[in-house]
Order: C-alpha cells, then sequence, then structure tokens
C-alpha cells in the first residue's frame, strides 16, 4: 500500500485542509459537554489554534529577519558622486523587498538635513563684480555667493576699441586716434613750415634793410666804400674773395644777390636731405590724395610739402642773371625750382634739379667776374662761363642734357 502521510500532511499544513479540521474539530466540540467526542473537538480545536499561532509567530520572525537583512543593505543603496550629490538604487531595494512607499522615503533622506532654497538675490562682488546668494525660506543664507554674468562694455581707448568688464575704480590710458593723429602731424608740419617762411620773410627784409641802408661810394684812394646810411659807418666794398665792388645801385643790386646765393645754397642742402623722405611718383601724390580725403596724413606727404615751400622759397630768392643766356637760364632756373617742388617726379631727376640749381647759382654768383678782378693776368673769359674749368665743363654738360645750344 502506498505511502500517503506526506500528502496529508501537506494538505492538512494547507489553508483549505486547516479550514476542514478546525470544521471537523468545532463540530465535534459542539457535542454533549463533558462526553468524550466533545472533548475530542475541544482538543482539536485548541492543536488548530496553536498551530496557527505557531504558522504566525513563524511569519512574524521571517518578516523580522527579512528586515534586519534590508537595515544591514540599506547603506549600500545610497552612491555619491564626485559632485556630491547622492543617489538612491531602487531597483537593488525592490530585490530587497522593500515597499515603493518606503523607497521613496530612504531616497529622501540624504536632504532632509538641508536647508530649502526658498529665493536668490543678487548682490555687489569683489571688484564692484555681481553675485547670487540663495536664501531659505526664513531668509538665511544657503551656501557660497555664485558669480553672477556681468555684460562687457566697449571702451574706447582712441587709437583702439574693446571690450572690457566692468570694474570698480578701474581705469584706461587714452591715446589720439588715428584721425587724431594724423591732424596732430599735420598741425606740426604746418607751424614747421610756418616758421620755416618766416624766418625766410624776416631774412629776405633783413637783406632788403640791409641793401637800402648801404650806399656805395668812391672815395679818394679810388677805392669803393658800403656807407651805412643810418649810422655813417664806412667799410671797403670787397667780396668774399677781396676783389672790389662796382660802385652805384649796381653794388647795391650785386650785395643783394650774393646774400640771396647764400639763402640759396642753404635752402638747397634743406632740400637735399629732404628729398629722399618725399613722395617721388605719381603714385604716391595719388595716394597722398587719398589719405588727405580720410583726413589722414604720411611722413613723405609731410616731407613733400616742406619741398613745396623750398620750391616756392628759391622762386623768390632767384638769383639775378645777366648776359647772352640769362633769359634761358631764367626759365631753366624756374623749371628746375617746379621740378624740386613737384611729388610726382622721381628723386633721381629732382636731384638732378637741384645740381642744375647750383651750377646756375654758382654762375651768376659773381665768382667769376671776381676771379677775374683777383687775378688780372689771365684771359677774359666770355660773360657767364666759368673760371673753374670743371664747373664750366659740368655746367656745358648739364646744358647738352637740356637740350641746350652752346
Amino acid at each position: 500500500m502506498a505511502d500517503n502521510s506526506g500528502g496529508l500532511l501537506d494538505f492538512a499544513q494547507s489553508p483549505m485542509g486547516m479550514g476542514l479540521l478546525s470544521a471537523a474539530f468545532g463540530g465535534l466540540a459542539g457535542a454533549r459537554r463533558g462526553a468524550p467526542l466533545n472533548s475530542l473537538g475541544a482538543a482539536g480545536l485548541a492543536g488548530v489554534a496553536g498551530y496557527n499561532a505557531a504558522g504566525a509567530n513563524a511569519l512574524k520572525n521571517q518578516a523580522l529577519q527579512m528586515k534586519q537583512r534590508q537595515m544591514e543593505q540599506l547603506p549600500s543603496l545610497y552612491a555619491t558622486d564626485d559632485a556630491g550629490n547622492t543617489s538612491f538604487d531602487f531597483k537593488r531595494g525592490a530585490a530587497l523587498g522593500l515597499d515603493a512607499q518606503d523607497m521613496l522615503t530612504l531616497s529622501q533622506l540624504p536632504n532632509a538635513s538641508k536647508a530649502k532654497v526658498a529665493r536668490t538675490l543678487e548682490i555687489p562682488g569683489i571688484n564692484g563684480t555681481k553675485q547670487t546668494i540663495q536664501l531659505d525660506e526664513f531668509g538665511n543664507r544657503v551656501g557660497d555667493g555664485i558669480d553672477s554674468y556681468v555684460k562687457p562694455e566697449m571702451v574706447d581707448l582712441g587709437g583702439s576699441k574693446q571690450f572690457v568688464l566692468p570694474a570698480a575704480g578701474q581705469g584706461y590710458a587714452v591715446s589720439m586716434s588715428p584721425g587724431e593723429l594724423a591732424a596732430n602731424a599735420r598741425g606740426w608740419a604746418g607751424i614747421e613750415n610756418q616758421r620755416q617762411q618766416n624766418s625766410i620773410m624776416q631774412d629776405a627784409n633783413n637783406i632788403n634793410r640791409q641793401a637800402q641802408r648801404t650806399q656805395i661810394i668812391v672815395g679818394a684812394d679810388g677805392r669803393n666804400y658800403l656807407i651805412d646810411k643810418g649810422t655813417g659807418s664806412a667799410t671797403p666794398a670787397v667780396s668774399e674773395l677781396g676783389a672790389q665792388v662796382m660802385s652805384g645801385p649796381l653794388a647795391e643790386a650785386t650785395a643783394k644777390n650774393q646774400q640771396n646765393m647764400q639763402k640759396l645754397g642753404g635752402m638747397i642742402q634743406e632740400a637735399r636731405k629732404i628729398l629722399p623722405y618725399a613722395t617721388s611718383s605719381g603714385l604716391g601724390a595719388i595716394r597722398d590724395t587719398g589719405k588727405r580725403f580720410f583726413g589722414k596724413s604720411s611722413p613723405e606727404a609731410q616731407a613733400a610739402a616742406k619741398l613745396g615751400v623750398i620750391g616756392g622759397n628759391m622762386l623768390m630768392f632767384m638769383p639775378r642773371m645777366e648776359g647772352p643766356q640769362s633769359d634761358r637760364d631764367v626759365e631753366n632756373y624756374k623749371a628746375m625750382a617746379g621740378k624740386v617742388s613737384d611729388p610726382t617726379i622721381p628723386v633721381e631727376e629732382r636731384m638732378a634739379a637741384l645740381d642744375a640749381m647750383q651750377i646756375l647759382v654758382d654762375k651768376y654768383s659773381g665768382q667769376s667776374q671776381q676771379q677775374t678782378q683777383v687775378q688780372p693776368q689771365q684771359q677774359p673769359l666770355p660773360s657767364g662761363a666759368y673760371s673753374d674749368p670743371e664747373k664750366e665743363a659740368r655746367y656745358q654738360a648739364w646744358k647738352r642734357q637740356q637740350g641746350m645750344s652752346q
């Protein structure tokens, strides 16, 4: 016969089996009190009650053990990242049998001791910057201040413009703008040109005044004397080489002409110094004109302006030219002066023009006549010719270059 004890015991422990046993023992317990069946029923009910109580205690112990395991594993359910933020592992909590509401409560425990931010406020920070602070519902500050965004502002420094972050007490050095620099350069160039012009005019006035005060007379010894009309003092009228100067108005003109020659020599030397740095091409002249249109200037244009003033003064102090070729020499002198002040002509041509002007200045400076008077034994030279063969050769070569007849 098969052993069915295991199956009956399992059935008896099931809720259905316990219900049947309770019903059977309850029926027996309803028998007449004191009878054997009544006693058997009462004992059966007591056994069933004891069994149920033991099962309830077992379940309670099992729940306590699960709760204990959950409490032991609870710290491992929290994780903190590098930023200090704490998170809760809901997946592992569910595996441990935690209730959803309990897990929600446990996930909020790390923030229980933190103050809740109710509002923010902007306040001035260090060096005039702005900071944002956090306040709780009671107005207490929460955490450190956070630097706020400050809009950069554009600052005009004259020579440049740049964006900066505004800060209290911050200052910047302001320079002149490109237009102001150009205007300043033009202003100083104009002052220098005016100063030079005034100096030349003053020298010209002094020369004219000195010439008007001077009178040439012939003394009893046959020598010419320069008489100062203002003081009456007399000095021998001789040239730099010691030659006697002609008397009368011609002598006055000669003295004035010699002074003009000295001024011209200085102008020619000054022009030679400035010329390498001046505008010397048609394209350069167009460039200077374009810059002036935008209110700007260049060192080359300023040097060209100085040469323009010098060229005009050269015409003012043009030497007195006499002789068979004087008319042609006057035209050539004016043409050379125009070339010197023309910014569209290359430097080499303008240097050659200065050389030609120097030749004309030397030619009509009176040196040839003076040397002729100092050395009467020499053969008289044609009017306007040089006594120095080298100078005469250079002059004749220049005339051939200009297409002039000898």
